[in-house]
């Protein structure tokens, strides 16, 4: 540790959660082997990109399982206040995820009204894949409904009514478009987040979280991220 690292300490008292560096909220190098490319797959069934029974139209992928060291970064950012570590977070995800197509906007899953937390955690992931792709950052999704999705069970989420996102931003004619979410247990949010896009006129959308439940395909493969 240099000497500027440790004053650092001193000021802002922080260290990686992975590895222990002081002065650090995270380590890139740390988040960086945390995630992988993997191939894409369909947000609403799990099966490969192009798919059987839905086409091209959903594509999804994540940068790790929701499990281990994976997910106490997801907790940390979203629960404890560490809110620049999910830029970091974003960047390693734009750093290691090909874009499958050109990239017009970078969209965020919004925070719920009515929430009490201070900050979105799926914009600052959105930031980070935003430094690395050169994409620009539209904050325009809002939710209809006030009800928390962290609160609800499987179930209810799956039942999740069609236009419970809504677009409020420019029109998307043409355009392609990735969703931003911190992690994809049953994929119904990003699901309807993308129908929002579509309806704006949207060409493409892609879905991208951090980790993925491991409960996320129903039918039980777990060989994919």
């Amino acid at each position: 540790m240099t000497s500027i690292d440790l004053f650092l300490h001193f000021l802002w008292p922080v260290s990686c959660p992975v590895c222990g560096k002081l002065a650090s909220v995270l380590c890139r190098s740390c988040s960086d082997e945390l995630v992988r490319d993997a191939p894409l797959r369909c947000l609403i069934c799990g099966e490969q990109i192009p798919c059987r029974l839905h086409g091209n139209s959903y594509p999804s992928v994540s940068g790790a399982v929701h499990s281990g060291m994976a997910r106490e970064l997801v907790l940390s950012m979203k629960y404890h206040g560490v809110s620049g570590m999910g830029r970091i977070m974003g960047r390693s995800l734009g750093s290691a995820i090909v874009m499958p197509f050109p990239q017009n906007r970078i969209v965020p899953i919004p925070l719920h009204r009515g929430s009490t937390r201070r900050y979105n955690q799926s914009r600052w992931l959105a930031m980070g894949i935003s430094d690395v792709w050169g994409v620009v950052l539209s904050d325009h999704l809002k939710w209809r409904t006030s009800e928390r999705q962290s609160e609800l069970g499987a179930e209810a989420r799956r039942s999740m009514p069609k236009n419970s996102i809504l677009w409020r931003g420019p029109d998307l004619k043409g355009q392609s478009c990735t969703l931003v979410d911190d992690v994809r247990t049953t994929g119904t949010t990003l699901l309807r987040g993308a129908e929002a896009l579509y309806e704006a006129g949207a060409e493409n959308v892609l879905s991208i979280t951090w980790s993925r439940s491991i409960n996320a395909n129903e039918r039980g493969d777990l060989s994919w991220s």
